[in-house]
């Protein structure tokens, strides 16, 4: 007889994804990667050329063209729009929910108790929560590498030619979301069958044999777009494209270069709540990891990722993502045994934790380090009151239930995220949203004023302005001659400082962009 399950945790967690949608209603792309892609995709519509992405009138080779497609379909059904991009993310992260419910089904196919908690873990494992309304291409690879992973348990499964098929389409889709970076998520994975799968892993001729097939398929797939690319956007973007984004970007790069440790002594964040849960631990024990292949097939997945990243070069937060899914399903994996409850204190961290950092945000402005900060000295009690609120019902649940359930830490940890993002974009509108700067540029266009940007321009005001011309260029070595030729113009730069007597300035995140006349030019301090 089959288990009746709870409708609210087959299908609860889709109003906690609807709330974290909504949050991408309350503020403006955030600078500089969101507004950076945004343009990117702005000057491909406006070019009419969908093959070669631009920003600022140049090639950008630093990501292929997948979400920038995205934006444009949705831009072609519905007209240039500012929310249709911005709901791209979620509804990757709506697939990446999905996904992780399918996958589990396919691991544990007699315990569908495994599958319907999975999004419910993954929609509050609070690096995905930060990520999964945000306009960038993680959350998007991250369907990728599900699809891959489903492909592999498909093959250990015997649908070989279903299951290679899988993981020919993520490699060829992963390539066009973030370029060769899916190897990395990919291939640790299906080179250790042997560890996961044991006894009824493929012989490793067979399991070379299918992945070399998969990977020249997902190529393939990958350069109908990359070589015409190549052709039309000449011989320095085809280099990049076809090497240097693989070899320089991921070995060689030096931007965000940071020792091998860097994520351990992030991972707790990343992973809160569910690593301060100690159900999830008492699970953990009682699962034996080695005696069944889902657990063996996800711990593969998440440890392998965390030692290939680490021992790359370059990290960011965001770069762990792919893995999360992973983590998602040991967790669901552990909780679902429903083990009964031996200690109840161990059920108070989670909303311990959560009171603490409520009454943490309420003192951060008096924070020695931290209140300097501009974004620190702008918000109030509210925010701290709201997270210790949460914190305060989840304890009652706990005590009226006696027990937390995992229904119930999701929404109180998806509450206070929509919370937070809420009250920081509220408090720090004016630093975020550039849209007053993309304009006051837009009218200097339409009055044929001359102006140029000073330093490292990012793409931060095309889309915002709806601007239809590069913006000039130049560095801190050319203002003098610059100015020379254009006395009556005007620069734009990038400054620690805000000036007194600046023509036009604004917040830029911690620093501020500002627009002074060309006589003033002897002020200049960009960054």
């Amino acid at each position: 007889m089959a288990i009746q399950l709870n409708p609210a945790l087959r299908w609860g967690f889709i109003p906690l994804w609807l709330l974290l949608t909504a949050t991408v209603f309350f503020r403006a792309p955030i600078p500089i990667d969101e507004t950076r892609y945004l343009t990117v995709a702005w000057e491909m519509w406006q070019r009419g050329d969908f093959l070669v992405p631009y920003l600022n009138g140049q090639t950008y080779s630093h990501k292929p063209p997948l979400l920038f497609w995205l934006f444009q379909l949705g831009w072609a059904v519905f007209g240039v729009n500012d929310w249709w991009p911005r709901l791209v993310g979620p509804l990757a992260a709506l697939l990446n929910l999905w996904l992780t419910q399918q996958l589990a089904l396919k691991l544990w196919p007699r315990q569908a108790r495994i599958a319907y908690l999975a999004p419910w873990v993954l929609i509050a494992t609070l690096l995905w929560t930060l990520f999964a309304s945000s306009t960038m291409f993680d959350i998007l690879l991250t369907c990728w590498v599900l699809l891959a992973m489903l492909g592999l348990i498909e093959v250990q499964q015997g649908s070989v030619i279903k299951g290679w098929l899988f993981v020919a389409l993520a490699i060829g889709w992963g390539l066009l979301a973030k370029g060769p970076v899916i190897f990395l998520h990919i291939l640790p994975v299906t080179l250790l069958m042997a560890v996961w799968a044991r006894s009824s892993a493929l012989p490793f001729y067979r399991l070379g044999l299918g992945l070399l097939l998969a990977v020249a398929l997902g190529a393939a797939l990958a350069l109908l777009w990359a070589l015409p690319a190549a052709m039309a956007g000449g011989d320095e973007y085809a280099g990049a494209i076809l090497w240097h984004q693989t070899a320089d970007r991921t070995v060689g790069t030096n931007i965000h270069k940071r020792s091998w440790f860097w994520y351990l002594p992030l991972l707790p964040m990343f992973l809160f709540p569910w690593l301060f849960w100690g159900r999830v631990w008492g699970g953990f024990r009682m699962t034996g990891f080695l005696d069944d292949l889902g657990s063996r097939f996800c711990l593969v997945w998440l440890l392998s990722t965390v030692v290939v990243f680490s021992l790359l070069p370059s990290k960011q937060v965001h770069y762990l993502i792919p893995m999360l899914p992973a983590f998602a399903l040991l967790v669901s994996r552990a909780v679902a045994l429903d083990l009964p409850l031996k200690r109840y204190g161990s059920e108070m961290l989670v909303p311990l934790l959560l009171v603490l950092i409520g009454v943490f945000l309420m003192y951060l402005p008096q924070t020695p380090g931290l209140s300097a900060l501009a974004w620190v000295q702008t918000i109030d009690l509210r925010w701290g009151l709201a997270v210790l609120t949460i914190g305060v019902l989840l304890a009652l649940s706990l005590w009226y239930w006696r027990r937390l359930t995992v229904i119930s830490i999701a929404t109180a940890v998806v509450g206070a995220v929509f919370v937070g993002f809420v009250l920081f974009f509220q408090y720090n509108r004016d630093s975020y949203d550039l849209t007053p700067s993309a304009l006051q540029v837009k009218s200097f266009n339409q009055q044929a004023i001359e102006y140029a940007y000073v330093g490292n321009y990012q793409g931060q005001l095309q889309f915002l302005g709806k601007l239809t011309a590069a913006v000039p260029v130049i560095n801190a070595d050319q203002v003098a001659d610059w100015v020379s030729a254009h006395p009556q113009g005007y620069l734009i730069s990038l400054e620690k400082r805000r000036p007194e007597a600046a023509f036009f300035s604004q917040g830029h995140r911690e620093y501020w962009l500002v627009f002074r006349k060309a006589s003033q030019f002897a002020d200049l301090n960009p960054l």
